[in-house]
């Protein structure tokens, strides 16, 4: 028997189970906002700033800003992939749902799996209009390439898969207000510790590990965006962070699958 048979009946499952949730509607006016936001931003090229007490025109310096905003959201698309895959498998296993569906002959890892890519299905959709509605502003107003945009869209897939899987996994171990905690800080802490990392000297500690052996949910979209900056020098390269990111996102998978296959189901 094919180990991944009733895999797309499933998914779909997921995936309608995930629009009807009521955070699909937050997400879609949050998401609007954000691109307004843009689009005043990406709209700024004929005004100037002062920098170092020389006037430059911001189209000069667009490339820092949407590099910044394009991370920024990147960001946001990540942790919404934690949040919405903290309970899309849990909410089968409290309404009973999940005996219902394994009682067909699919095993747990393909439940589970279909579970989680029901959930970044919707990460998906939001992904697209934020970051594509970003790059294509940006391209058409102030002249970007679009390639940088492309691989910085990859490497926030990669990261909404390690933080997606992640979050269900833990959310099997613990209640679903510790799983956002944990999510929402885990972002916020691989952010931080890119950002030291790109400092002079690197930083010490535990953040310096974090940078160095975490996910690299961050510095993989800064690195990918590195040709709008071109006056900045960073220390390390997408090709370098990416597989790192896609390791990390094979971990949460195998993770997912080993916790829901020891998890006790009540028939």
């Amino acid at each position: 028997m094919n180990a991944f048979h009733g895999f797309g009946t499933l998914t779909l499952e997921a995936v309608r189970d995930a629009v009807r949730r009521r955070i699909v509607a937050a997400i879609a006016v949050l998401s609007l906002l954000s691109l307004m936001v843009v689009d005043s931003c990406s709209g700024c090229s004929e005004a100037s700033i002062t920098v170092n007490e020389q006037a430059r025109d911001m189209i000069d310096v667009a490339g820092y800003s949407a590099s910044i905003m394009f991370t920024l959201l990147g960001l946001w698309v990540v942790t919404l992939a934690g949040v919405l895959g903290a309970d899309h498998l849990t909410q089968t296993l409290e309404d009973g749902s999940a005996p219902l569906g394994l009682a067909r002959p699919v095993g747990r890892e393909v439940f589970a799996f279909a579970r989680l890519l029901g959930s970044l299905a919707i990460v998906a959709v939001a992904g697209v209009v934020l970051l594509g509605g970003t790059a294509f502003l940006f391209s058409t107003r102030n002249g970007l390439p679009v390639g940088p945009a492309v691989l910085a869209g990859a490497a926030c897939a990669l990261g909404c898969v390690v933080m997606g899987s992640l979050a269900m996994t833990t959310s099997l171990y613990l209640p679903r207000l510790a799983t956002w905690l944990l999510v929402a800080g885990g972002v916020f802490l691989l952010a931080v510790a890119g950002g030291f990392s790109a400092a002079p000297g690197g930083g010490e500690g535990w953040l310096s590990w974090l940078a160095d052996y975490g996910p690299p949910v961050a510095t993989s979209m800064a690195a990918a965006l590195g040709p709008w900056m071109s006056e900045v020098e960073l220390p390390w390269t997408p090709f370098e962070l990416l597989p790192r990111l896609a390791v990390w996102a094979a971990v949460g998978l195998v993770a997912l699958a080993l916790a829901f296959r020891r998890r006790e189901i009540v028939t």
